[in-house]
């Protein structure tokens, strides 16, 4: 038995593998595409429960109204970006993400919440400093943002004026991101969660095998 991970961790772990491969499958094939986008918020909701699962016993109020700012702030960043194209470029968002709201899916604020909160986790375990905590988890947000960038069009989640991703789009997810982890440094917020590293790979392996599709 894996030391770092109980029988009860691997068995959401298979869960996990299984439920992003029939999200593959179901994207790849024609009859089921249309599908499968409906679902894609379902799944960042079901991550976002498992997640919280396990972070259960060690919510404090500090990490609630620290993540309830992330939530309101991207969003309204997100609101403002898509409708002036401003901060990000000139993009549109499609039916992938659910629900709008002044043309912004209100499940864009849980997807910054739940980038930070995994990337955070991710290297809880390194000595703790501004490298570590900010530059280094900011650094694999921006990466995760350039693998996910290619896939969002096929998942109907948005898309770029003219297919263009503009290079501001990724210095302003980076901005975000280093203010985000930059408060949370600052604040003194803890993140461990043993499925952070598990859901963080299987959208990554998600969005390539997407990309790869025809």
């Amino acid at each position: 038995m894996n030391k770092t991970f109980s029988e009860k961790d691997m068995f959401f772990i298979r869960n996990i593998i299984i439920f992003y491969v029939v999200g593959v499958i179901g994207f790849s094939i024609k009859y089921t595409y249309g599908l499968f986008i409906y679902l894609t918020p379902i799944v960042l909701l079901m991550s976002l429960g498992l997640l919280f699962y396990y972070e259960r016993n060690n919510i404090t109020k500090k990490k609630i109204l620290f993540y309830i700012f992330i939530y309101i702030s991207s969003l309204l960043v997100e609101m403002f970006g898509v409708n002036t194209g401003i901060l990000f470029g000139e993009y549109k968002y499609g039916i992938g993400l659910g629900i709008k709201v002044v043309d912004t899916p209100i499940l864009i604020g849980i997807n910054w919440v739940l980038m930070i909160y995994i990337t955070s986790s991710i290297f809880t375990k390194l000595r703790p400093n501004f490298l570590s905590q900010v530059i280094i988890p900011s650094g694999l947000m921006i990466s995760y943002d350039i693998i996910m960038e290619r896939a969002a069009p096929k998942m109907d989640m948005w898309s770029w004026a003219n297919d263009i991703i503009p290079l501001q789009n990724f210095l302003m997810w980076g901005g975000l991101a280093i203010l985000f982890h930059s408060i949370r440094y600052i604040l003194k917020i803890e993140i461990k969660n043993k499925m952070a590293t598990p859901i963080f790979i299987a959208q990554v392996l998600l969005f390539i095998f997407i990309i790869l599709l025809k």
